[in-house]
């Protein structure tokens, strides 16, 4: 089958949640046979990987704050209908949201090839201007676009806002987010970023910026009662980005210099020995409605995990992790020092949500949900 995938998080070797699903998606597609050519913004450069796996790529010129890249690549659309024609698809496939989508229905019109379009994250609780200019975007288009079908990560989306923009529910399918489990399957020896830390280890793993780093601070005020109790447990984060500052500067100011440590960046490929130095691993989410990548691959690595119930996560993580309340730090205390006074819980949960992300959220499994996708548009076609 040929693709043409069109995204704005593009990459081969991950990072943030989407840019590691679309690193995976695409890998899958190549070793099951598949042709293809991807449109994209301004990205690394992936030219060894790309010419190893057969993958064409085109970039679109992109300038500024790589928050723009995706309204910038939307003047290129015309160039995306002229390689599309050539690369003549049988499936269009666009990933991320509204942005994709339309360079997509401008390349369905010329190609007469099928549309799915594929929304992995919607919120009107963001607290960045970009993301609610996003949303809003998101908000006019979507209804307004003319796809084959309209992928969501999360029925939590579904519920709140495609169904309520009148997009046709027959038109719209349940696909959740995936990871490479077996990645994560490997017995992998602690990193020794965190290893130096000792083995009492909470872990958060994932970009800091401005979303994520509003649950990271609910989880650092959690760690001023959890440090109270338990001295000798520490929390580190993992990640890095605009916000990091800033919670260095919450850390100092809550007294918690000596039990919660920054690590930086750490690179996709090492974030297995990441889980694999913690005994919890915490996902304090804020407001995200929508599958979470870092926390299939805490599933994955068979951590036992407190998570804030928001959105998508408790069918994410179904009876595998301990639920608290977010944006709630005595909650969230509670679930972490639940799990330190009961290392065979931790140990039991760790197993049970390992299972679980194998079968539910494994790439190739959410690949084989796509290929039937694409081959009952192409019988319709």
């Amino acid at each position: 089958m040929r693709i043409f995938f069109i995204t704005h998080t593009y990459s081969l070797k991950g990072g943030g949640g989407g840019e590691l699903f679309c690193s995976d998606f695409l890998k899958e597609l190549v070793k099951r046979g598949h042709k293809i050519f991807v449109f994209t913004t301004k990205s690394e450069d992936f030219s060894k990987e790309e010419k190893s796996l057969g993958i064409e790529v085109f970039k679109a010129n992109c300038f500024g704050h790589h928050a723009f890249h995706k309204f910038e690549y939307l003047l290129q659309t015309g160039r995306a209908v002229e390689l599309a024609k050539q690369f003549k698809p049988d499936i269009i496939h666009a990933q991320n949201d509204a942005f994709p989508a339309l360079i997509g229905e401008k390349v369905k019109k010329a190609t007469k090839a099928p549309l799915v379009a594929s929304v992995e994250y919607l919120s009107d609780k963001a607290v960045s201007l970009n993301l609610k200019i996003v949303f809003l975007f998101n908000k006019f288009f979507l209804p307004r676009i003319k796809f084959d079908r309209l992928v969501s990560w999360s029925q939590f989306v579904i519920d709140s806002y495609l169904l309520p923009w009148k997009i046709p529910g027959k038109k719209i399918v349940l696909i959740p987010g995936a990871v490479d489990v077996s990645a994560f399957l490997k017995k992998a020896s602690p990193h020794p970023a965190l290893k130096k830390f000792g083995s009492t280890l909470i872990v958060s793993a994932k970009p800091l910026h401005s979303t994520n780093a509003m649950g990271l601070l609910q989880t650092i005020k959690a760690m001023k009662i959890v440090s109270e109790k338990f001295p000798a447990w520490k929390f580190v984060i993992a990640g890095d980005g605009e916000k990091r500052k800033w919670l260095e500067g919450i850390v100092k100011q809550e007294g918690l210099e000596k039990n919660v440590f920054f690590v930086g960046q750490v690179a996709a490929e090492e974030i297995p020995r990441v889980y694999s130095a913690a005994e919890i691993v915490v996902h304090s989410f804020a407001f995200k409605a929508t599958t979470s990548i870092a926390l299939i691959e805490s599933m994955a690595s068979a951590k036992a995990i407190v998570a804030t119930d928001f959105g998508e996560v408790a069918s994410t993580v179904g009876n595998t992790a301990v639920l608290v309340q977010p944006n709630n730090p005595e909650s969230i205390a509670k679930g972490i020092i639940k799990l330190i006074e009961n290392p065979k819980l931790r140990a039991e949960l760790g197993e049970k949500a390992r299972e679980r992300a194998v079968k539910n959220f494994s790439m190739p499994a959410i690949v084989d949900r796509f290929e039937e996708l694409y081959a009952e548009l192409l019988k319709k076609n």
